[in-house]
């Protein structure tokens, strides 16, 4: 007699032995068999086991779209545990909120999704690649299954009414119900290959795993619906598990294989000419339309939508083992009323929310002992029996497949210093911000709004009122809130376009958003557009006009002038010039009192990254001075544990440095550096010095992404400098600030060309520099130092493998392939610790400032020079043409450059990355010449690149001195 399955793995595990060699997951051009995922999931269950993991144990996954990331997911269940995921994508804050209303305390993830994770001490993070041999040790066979039926097998967090986002708690046996339903429902040629591209984070997901991998079919993985043209086993898809906004954004692409017969779109009205449209490409057998909460583990009814349908697509009928009731407020059965929902499937409820649970997981009156849920959406019932969805009853909204509770954004948004109140309504698949305040412009709202919820809920305008139109019982009349015109513009901010491309830019912008007048500066958001108009946009720039634009360029510059920048291959100029409006220096900042003499107090940013490990170490090791060292962290336990963890990374730690350490809780992005009020009232007075190393540093996200900290930061840490008396400022900048349009001979003079900054760091860093010179000009003494491409540790011979250099990354990922792109690059390398040092003797020899100190190595590189050398001495790296190399990258997803592989698909991106600087000493100023401590010192990285001796062990590359 066959034991009855009563979990997951269970189901999963049948079906591995029935099909053993089949193939089960494909991403890229990798591949599993059923054999192969099960024996690696079984490892990691070992491994999990033996951290602890066991049944009502949840664990959190913030992996990238991965053969890893279902392994992952098999992993947690096959060891008895339930998961949580974890979208890399989404604010810090969202992830901090869930991992902690969790309660998760062990997490799988990888290097490049790490830094998206809230610091916390107890925070057990497991990576599956860099961790992996390890796991390898564990045993093949399937662990002895632990689970019952009612164990908690997942969580989905969805948006909250009252602001906080509800975790739904999902049950094995309503998991495994779904599964039955799905496995009598669709045959095995439909469900031979489906396309997995929905977040973990949502429920369609559940359906294009569990489903899949209970019935022998494949897993063909993407990171979105959209990149399924560029999937190599696109012509392996059968099935489309999507939403009607992102199928339509294929279909408009042509980017739907013949190969697909089958389509279920669910999470958004579905249109009956979409459905008629689909019908137009003759491989289209079926188009289901389905319905479904995930407090109902995803899909509750189902219609199949026929070719030549006519009328409005209704939502079907319930799914096995689901009673959909139609009940107005008491509960009394009507023919149009509020969804209720009972059936196997009904979540457990919601996690430490029993007040929420009580009020939507009721009894059900109509089948005592059982339970229902009241949805909140309306519904009516056809002639035939089907449901036809008529919307919501209460704020929630769906917008683009994403479920919203439109409060959530009002209460977060009512949080802004200059908001009173704020109203959020959806208007044609847009969301609109209503809010009323005595100021004129609520200022970065929108950034205010993006550090705590994803982007699909960031409305795209809004409106500010004086005063909100209420109803006759003192309710806001939503129904009177002005309707945006986006179209609306003075005649100063319109910009026509002139030129014929700048006409036809416009128009392929017009037709695409439905609107009447593009100004060239308009951007592509402020007009209602989204992530999939951005796809059928350049595509059909690409179509129409010929112009092949990278999602990457325009993302940078998303205006009609941008588009034709970049199309003529101009450099994207659109928002520099805009730079030096940015170095304004608020009035209130002057010294108040001259320098003291004496170093005895030290305020340190950034003392917790790389080169502020060395500038720290130095200062503890060179003087006797108390360092106060601002840092994000839970509690100054916590702080104090990341410095001296983060130092003794690299250098000695001395326990009487204990005393000499201050932690300093704070944040470089907030006012008054998020400091205390009282201490910091306290630092204004204490501090006699201030090392500015802290910021920022990523070459791909735009200045506006980077102002927060990088620029609002440097204006706040000279606001503390000038406070009580003036405190000298060191300040690490960049020797990216200098132009790299091509190779730049620079020299001691200071000769920076705005206009050609090439990514948002060397933007940001330039306008820190420009508040720098005004203070400066106050009376507050600076010096700022330029580092140049800092390459590793010299005194170590090693590179830190976690803090993202480029090209330290770079080689490595060469050396991974076996393959280097011929790209013609010249960079200038230099040690951190040599840097550090040259900071600190720099520091107490010119105490008044007044300088700019480019701190470079006398000789420059090529990129080719550093290939050769690793041939001469023996490694297999062959040189290739950019887009070969690129596509050989593009297949390897645990790769140096993972994280940002999108990227470098841009041969100027890689060039520019790589540098492009040569030094040279101007004869006119030699005695400037001091700027460089040993210069032979600076030679040894550069050196030993050059003689070829460097090798890759554990991870990391090295030389030998």
């Amino acid at each position: 007699m066959q034991e009855e399955l009563v979990s997951i793995q269970q189901y999963i595990e049948e079906q591995v032995n029935k099909t053993p060699e089949l193939t089960a997951l494909i991403y890229q051009n990798q591949s599993l068999t059923y054999q192969e995922v099960n024996e690696r999931a079984n490892q990691l269950a070992h491994y999990l086991r033996n951290k602890g993991v066991k049944e009502e144990v949840i664990v959190g996954i913030c992996l990238e779209r991965s053969l890893e990331m279902v392994i992952g997911l098999l992993g947690i269940l096959k060891a008895g545990g339930a998961y949580v995921a974890l979208d890399p994508t989404y604010p810090e804050e969202r992830i901090r909120f869930t991992l902690e209303d969790a309660n998760v305390n062990l997490i799988l993830t990888q290097q490049s999704t790490r830094d998206v994770l809230p610091e916390k001490e107890n925070y057990q993070l497991i990576d599956l690649i860099a961790d992996s041999d390890k796991i390898s040790q564990e045993a093949t066979e399937n662990p002895l299954n632990i689970t019952l039926s009612n164990h908690l097998a997942y969580l989905i967090y969805t948006s909250g009414s009252t602001g906080r986002p509800k975790g739904v708690c999902i049950e094995h046996t309503n998991t495994i119900a779904f599964i039955n339903w799905a496995k009598n429902f669709f045959t095995p040629e439909q469900l031979s290959g489906v396309l997995t591209s929905t977040s973990l984070c949502f429920d369609l997901s559940i359906f294009e795993i569990f489903v899949t991998l209970s019935y022998g079919g494949k897993v063909i993985l993407a990171k979105n619906a959209l990149e399924l043209a560029n999937l190599p086993a696109a012509n392996q898809v059968t099935l489309i598990n999507t939403v009607p906004s992102a199928i339509a954004t294929l279909l408009k692409i042509k980017a739907i294989p013949s190969s697909v017969k089958t389509i279920n779109l669910a999470g958004e009205a579905l249109s009956n000419n979409l459905a008629q449209e689909l019908y137009q490409l003759e491989h289209i057998s079926e188009v289901f339309n389905l319905y479904g909460p995930s407090e109902d583990t995803t899909y509750s009814t189902v219609a199949l939508i026929p070719k030549g349908f006519e009328g409005i697509p209704p939502i079907g009928k319930p799914i096995s083992e689901t009673v959909i009731y139609i009940l107005d407020e008491q509960l009394n059965e009507v023919t149009e009323g509020e969804i209720y929902i009972s059936s196997s499937r009904l979540a457990r409820g919601y996690l430490n929310r029993p007040e929420l649970v009580q009020e939507r997981f009721i009894p059900n009156p109509y089948q005592p002992g059982t339970r229902m849920y009241k949805t909140g959406d309306l519904g009516t019932y056809l002639p035939n029996g089907d449901i036809k969805y008529l919307g919501r009853i209460d704020q929630q909204v769906k917008i683009r497949g994403f479920r919203i509770e439109l409060a959530e954004i009002e209460t977060i948004l009512a949080e802004h210093p200059q908001v009173d109140k704020a109203v959020v309504v959806p208007q044609e698949q847009k969301l609109v911000a209503y809010v009323t305040s005595s100021s004129t412009v609520i200022e970065n709202w929108a950034g205010f709004l993006g550090e705590k919820l994803p982007d699909y809920m960031i409305p795209v305008t809004l409106i500010i009122l004086k005063e909100f139109p209420l109803t006759l019982n003192g309710k806001i009349d939503r129904r009177a809130l002005p309707i945006p015109n986006f179209e609306q513009r003075t005649e100063t901010t319109y910009e026509a376009p002139q030129s014929d491309l700048e006409k036809m830019i416009a128009e392929v912008w017009k037709d695409l958003l439905g609107i009447s007048q593009v100004s060239m500066n308009d951007t592509f958001w402020s007009l209602g557009g989204d992530s999939l108009l951005v796809v059928q946009m350049l595509q059909k720039m690409k179509e129409v006009l010929g112009i092949e634009v990278p999602l990457d360029k325009f993302l940078k510059s998303p205006t009609p002038e941008g588009l034709k920048s970049i199309s003529q291959g101009k450099v994207d100029t659109a928002f520099t010039p805009k730079l030096e409006q940015e170095a304004i220096l608020d009035a209130d900042i002057y010294p108040q009192c001259p320098a003291r003499e004496e170093n005895q107090h030290i305020f340190l940013t950034g003392g917790s990254g790389f080169l502020g490990a060395f500038l720290l170490y130095e200062i503890l090791e060179q003087t006797e001075s108390q360092i106060y060292c601002l840092i994000r962290a839970e509690d100054s336990q916590a702080g104090f544990e990341k410095l001296r963890s983060n130092i003794s990374s690299y250098n000695p730690w001395r326990d009487e440095w204990t005393s000499r350490l201050v932690v300093v809780l704070g944040d470089l992005s907030e006012a008054r550096l998020g400091i205390d009020s009282e201490l910091y009232t306290h630092l204004t007075e204490k501090i006699d010095l201030i090392y500015h190393c802290g910021a920022w540093v990523n070459i791909v996200y735009p200045y506006s992404m980077l102002k927060n900290t990088n620029v609002i930061g440097t204006q706040e840490v000279l606001r503390l400098a000038c406070l009580h008396h003036a405190k000298p400022v060191h300040f690490i900048s960049t020797i990216d600030v200098f132009p790299d349009d091509s190779v730049v001979k620079i020299n001691l003079e200071e000769n920076i060309s705005l206009e050609l900054l090439s990514n948002g760091y060397a933007q940001s860093k330039y306008v820190a520099e420009r508040l720098m010179v005004i203070a400066q000009s106050r009376g507050l003494p600076i010096t700022i130092y330029r580092p140049s491409n800092i390459i590793g540790i010299g005194s170590m011979g090693i590179y830190d493998s976690h803090n993202f250099s480029f090209i330290p990354r770079i080689i490595q990922a060469c050396l991974e392939l076996e393959l280097a792109p011929d790209i013609d690059a010249q960079t200038n390398l230099v040690p951190v610790d040599y840097v550090a040092a040259l900071i600190f003797d720099l520091s107490q020899q010119h105490k008044s400032g007044g300088r700019f100190l480019n701190m470079v190595n006398p000789r420059s590189i090529t990129w080719h020079e550093i290939v050769q050398s690793f041939q001469r001495y023996g490694y297999s790296l062959k040189m290739v043409s950019h887009q070969e190399w690129f596509d050989k990258l593009e297949q390897k997803t645990d790769s140096a450059l993972a994280s940002i592989v999108s990227f470098v698909n841009n041969a100027d991106f890689v060039r520019h990355s790589i540098g492009a600087l040569e030094y040279k000493l101007n004869r006119k100023k030699e005695t400037n010449s001091d700027q460089l401590k040993n210069p032979e010192d600076f030679c040894t990285i550069l050196n030993v690149v050059a003689a070829g001796r460097y090798s890759v062990e554990s991870g990391k590359i090295c030389y030998t001195k």
